[in-house]
């Protein structure tokens, strides 16, 4: 645009074209976000159904409560690394300052939340509780909490409801799980599915935004 155009834009048509650019900032955050969700439910399914897998055999192996212990930190990593790509990209065509260290150090942040709350939701239900089901309800009370801080962030309602909607399914989806006679590889396989679902569709919906 030159400078004798732009003298001669008229003042409704320059508040319009602001908005317009506000409006693009929006729906692509909705979308990068909406793409994070459907990443990381890949991620929150396969964690689950990977340690029910690898359970009967790791346990009988010499080494094998190790590897348990760190199982799940290969997909956050993945996860982390490919979302981290997305939001980089995000601020690139939106002009903004973003490293690839900030992405992880969000990244890190949020997975120490998750372990606290999981933490505190098996001494809350117990040792005899299932751990696939506390998993789960501690997963659905994070996406809660996502929701609230996301909202914040954003100033957006798209990311509340959603978030919300899907971290309430989660928890009385487990609950209702655990009232079935599920045996340690259904609840697995079970909750990550129900985990990865709802984050993909929400990931989806809020994708639909933009």
């Amino acid at each position: 645009m030159t400078e004798e155009t732009t003298d001669d834009l008229p003042p409704l048509e320059a508040v319009q074209a602001l908005t317009e650019i506000e409006g693009y900032d929006e729906k692509l955050t909705a979308r990068t976000f909406g793409l994070t969700l459907m990443v990381f439910a890949f991620a929150i399914a396969a964690i689950p159904i990977s340690y029910t897998a690898a359970d009967p055999w790791l346990t009988a192996h010499e080494y094998g409560s190790v590897v348990l212990s760190v199982l799940w930190l290969p997909w956050i990593v993945a996860a982390v690394a490919v979302t981290s790509a997305l939001w980089t990209t995000h601020s690139v065509s939106l002009g903004r300052n973003s490293t690839t260290a900030d992405n992880w150090l969000l990244g890190a942040g949020f997975t120490i939340a998750f372990v606290l709350i999981a933490t505190a939701v098996l001494v809350a239900l117990g040792p005899n509780s299932n751990t696939f089901i506390a998993m789960g309800i501690s997963g659905g009370l994070f996406t809660v909490l996502l929701g609230i801080i996301f909202s914040r962030i954003y100033q957006a309602k798209w990311v509340l409801l959603p978030l919300v909607v899907a971290g309430t399914g989660i928890v009385l989806g487990n609950i209702v799980l655990s009232t079935v006679d599920l045996t340690p590889i259904g609840a697995g396989f079970t909750t990550g599915f129900l985990q990865g679902a709802a984050y993909f569709i929400t990931g989806w919906v809020i994708s639909m935004r933009g």
